[in-house]
Formats: structure tokens, sequence, C-alpha cells
């Protein structure tokens, strides 16, 4: 059976999506428990009380933010008790712009719960902060104005001017890059002593470990959900979580 963790809300038109999303579990013949955090019933509280039970799919029903907190939680205790045959589902509540709906590729409702039905898992790298910030979505680290970064892995250190950094769970790096020099990859720069070029351009690069520092605190985010401020140190583990997703459609 599922355990079902949906998104404490007090909007009614959500109110009225919560009851057909779970008319529609129902008669999917995915039905099982249901909770909704509290004020005094923290999302970690009932990660926590779903694996205490023995249940072995647990479910977030609720935004991006919500989704990848229950994910944190879900792998903390999974990697604590030492439980690794734990499965993660998600049914996101906003399809236009939500990362968890391009990661699991449905477009509604009635996707989501149909990935659910069929149940296919697939495991999925996932990413933490040190010292154990779990996630599993894009994060983003930004602000209303350009600032300067510095990326450090085991090989090299790389400076540059940014107005924004987004990193995956594969720890895949892209920058909006304003520039530094010959670019992104210049190595011997002064950190905060540079010109601003006029070119904009992007960098894109990947490692299984790196830091990323700044010349002020910058919050890293999902969504609005704010993670950490720089710096940060960053690892990914690879094929981590099994998740249910759709099958790949091959046409």
């Amino acid at each position: 059976m599922y355990y079902y963790i949906f998104q404490s809300v007090g909007a009614k038109n959500v109110k009225k999506l919560y009851e057909k999303i779970k008319l529609r579990i129902s008669l999917s013949g995915i039905s099982g428990e249901i909770v909704q955090t509290t004020p005094l019933r923290t999302i970690e509280e009932m990660t926590e009380l779903g694996i205490t039970k023995g249940y072995h799919t647990i479910v977030a029903v609720g935004t991006d933010e919500f989704i990848n907190k229950v994910a944190h939680f879900l792998i903390n205790l999974s990697l604590a008790q030492n439980r690794d045959k734990i499965v993660f589902g998600a049914i996101p509540l906003n399809y236009q712009d939500s990362l968890m709906a391009q990661l699991l590729n449905v477009s509604t409702v009635d996707e989501a719960i149909e990935n659910l039905k069929n149940r296919h898992l697939r495991k999925i790298d996932v990413a933490f902060i040190e010292p154990n910030k779990f996630f599993i979505l894009p994060i983003e680290i930004s602000k209303n104005k350009p600032f300067f970064t510095m990326i450090t892995t085991k090989n090299y250190c790389a400076k540059s001017l940014v107005d924004k950094v987004k990193i995956t769970p594969s720890l895949k790096l892209m920058l909006k890059d304003i520039g530094i020099g010959n670019g992104f990859l210049s190595k011997v720069v002064s950190f905060f002593k540079i010109e601003r070029p006029q070119n904009h351009y992007s960098t894109r690069f990947s490692s299984k470990t790196f830091s990323i520092e700044s010349n002020e605190l910058i919050p890293v985010k999902i969504g609005e959900e704010v993670l950490a401020k720089t710096p940060v140190r960053l690892h990914t583990i690879p094929k981590l979580l099994h998740l249910i997703m759709p099958r790949v459609r091959i046409n």
C-alpha cells in the first residue's frame, strides 16, 4: 500500500483538487493511508511515521518545495535506518512550471496518478549540500544583480561574474555567465577586481563534487525554499533513490 503525505493548504481550490486526487487514487486501485501536514504534524514526523509503520512507498502531494522536503527526510531516514528499498512517488500540484512535473514527464494530475498506478521504478541521482541537505530537483543560486562566484573541484578552481547558477542532482552546473577575461575557465584572476565584459554567454560542466563561494551570502533555493546560503559544498550520489516514473516512450 501507498502512504500519501499531502501538503497542508488553506485555499478552497486546492482543497477541491485534493478531493479529486483522493477519488482518483481510490478509483485507480492504489489507495493507502493518507496524512496531511499541519503546524503540529511536521513533514519529518509524517515521513518517519510512514517508514515506522512499514510502508515501502511514500508519495508526496504538493508543491515542488514540499515534494523535495519529503524526499530529503525520506533519504535521510532511509540512510540512517539502512533501508534501501523505500520507493518515492509524487503528485505535483502545479504543472505549468513544476520541476517535479518535468522530471516525471507528466502534465496533469491524472497523468501523475496513472504513473503511480503503473509503478515503473527508476533509480535517480540525488545530491546533497553538506552536511546533509538532500535535493532531487535542480537548485538555483541567484539574486537581483550579478555576483562573483568561485567554483572549486578536485582538479581546478574557476572564477566568474554571473547572473544565475543552476545545479542538477547529477551536479551538472549551468551558469548565466557574464564572464571574466577569456571566460569562466580563466584560472588566474583576482576574485574581486574584475572588469565586467558586455557579452553574455552560458557555461556548463559537471563534477561529482564541488564547492561554490561568492563575495556575499547568496541563497541556494528550490522555488522559494531556501536550502542554504553560500559558501556551500555539494556532492552527488548516483542512482540512490527509487522513483516511480513513466516508462520511456519510444516513437
